[in-house]
């Protein structure tokens, strides 16, 4: 079954074209699709892996002040570079909207969707997955995202993992702030 003709994708995608604007929403179908792949290769649940890109990106849609709101009403920790950048929120509002809202209750998507963004130590395989999928999608233009589908390919999922974070460490160390549970993230994949 592909991304089009999975149960419940009509009503995912809808909310995602009221949420998202034209690029972020071409983000998550091909994300989605992306995950696809991924489930194949690892042994992964369609359905979750399929739904968590998807979805992953819902609270990218959201402004500051609407993240601030929601994280807070949901009862999510905000750390201090979080409160500062709180697009860094898009992915745990995203994970309580898609348990709340979707009646997604699923520990493994949840968790994917929760820390796409930054990863975290100890992530599970689909968590994993989506890290990934959100870097290297296909449709994704930066070098990077072809360098971890080449990687992917010839190397294996942990080494295209270990270096989409290092590329995104890279990237954020350029940035007066940068979430330590990234730095933490890359650490645990290097061991």
């Amino acid at each position: 079954m592909t991304l089009l003709n999975a149960p419940r994708v009509e009503k995912y995608l809808a909310l995602l074209r009221t949420r998202l604007d034209d690029e972020t929403f071409n983000h998550s179908v091909a994300t989605g699709h992306y995950m696809e792949t991924l489930a194949a290769r690892l042994g992964l649940d369609l359905d979750a892996a399929r739904t968590a890109g998807l979805l992953h990106d819902l609270g990218k849609g959201l402004d500051d002040a609407e993240l601030l709101a929601k994280a807070t009403a949901y009862g999510l920790a905000i750390n201090k570079v979080q409160r500062a950048k709180p697009a860094l929120l898009h992915g745990p509002v995203a994970a309580e909207e898609i348990r709340r809202d979707l009646g997604v209750d699923d520990a493994a998507i949840y968790e994917a969707v929760f820390w796409h963004t930054t990863g975290r130590p100890e992530m599970g395989l689909l968590g994993l997955a989506l890290y990934l999928a959100d870097f290297a999608e296909p449709s994704r233009t930066h070098t990077g995202a072809a360098e971890a589908r080449a990687i992917l390919d010839k190397r294996g999922f942990r080494e295209a993992v270990l270096y989409a974070a290092r590329e995104k460490l890279e990237h954020v160390r350029a940035k007066p702030k940068i979430d330590p549970v990234t730095e933490a993230f890359y650490a645990w994949l290097q061991t």
